[in-house]
């Protein structure tokens, strides 16, 4: 099993307990279908420490969705250890007293990570056993090198799905499509001469400045 990508999901809270939002799921999960086709629901993540009761419900829940899903939980203000902060788990059923239960149990894990993902962790972990910030052209240069991967990874999305629908290997979506075209108005032609003029003739700061723009753009349509 490899989690390779995921969303956020819609909640109400009722009576003190989280219920998931099964529509919001469904239209989601039906969007992610079309783009990352060989991708399954595997499970659900949340913040905190170790699982707890609340957890166990919404765990239910998706049991509904996945007969075994499994549970990721990230724990943001974990102290300083040797440890990710990170737990897995797994839903087994158990018998106690004549009656069955659900109990989570810790499942092993190992984090998986591209070379610009290393260098990044490597260039924190660096600043924060040291407090100074080391190399600030490197650290300039590796946040617009990942904001430009970024952009083009949405941007190669968008031109998988619309090639497949041309194919008719898969049914074109008129939310999707209208938000294709209001990100393709938004963002410049590359290859006109006016791009490129306006472009190379600016500062290489403001050259950033305009890839991150392009990258918020990406990100707000999507």
């Amino acid at each position: 099993m490899e989690i390779l990508n995921s969303f956020e999901l819609q909640y109400d809270i009722i009576d003190s307990d989280v219920i998931i939002n099964t529509d919001y799921y469904h239209a989601k999960a039906e969007q992610f279908s079309q783009v990352f086709k060989d991708l399954d629901f595997l499970g659900w993540y949340t913040t905190g420490n170790t699982a707890n009761e609340t957890d166990l419900k919404v765990h239910q829940q998706m049991c509904h969705i996945n007969e075994s899903p499994v549970l990721l939980k990230l724990n943001p203000i974990a102290g300083r250890s040797n440890e990710l902060p990170i737990n897995m788990y797994e839903s087994v059923i158990d018998v106690e007293d004549g009656k069955t239960r659900m109990l989570f149990i810790e499942l092993p894990f190992t984090l998986a990570t591209e070379e610009a993902e290393r260098i990044g962790v490597d260039h924190v972990a660096k600043i924060s056993s040291t407090g100074i910030v080391e190399g600030s052209a490197s650290e300039h240069l590796l946040s617009i090198y990942n904001s430009i991967k970024m952009l083009h990874s949405r941007v190669k999305i968008i031109m998988e799905y619309t090639k497949a629908v041309q194919r008719g290997e898969l049914q074109s979506n008129h939310e999707i499509m209208r938000d294709i075209l209001s990100l393709t108005q938004r963002l410049p032609v590359m290859t006109t001469e006016m791009f490129k003029g306006d472009f190379f003739n600016l500062p290489l700061q403001s050259n950033n400045v305009t890839v991150v723009l392009y990258f918020i753009k990406i990100l707000s349509g999507s």
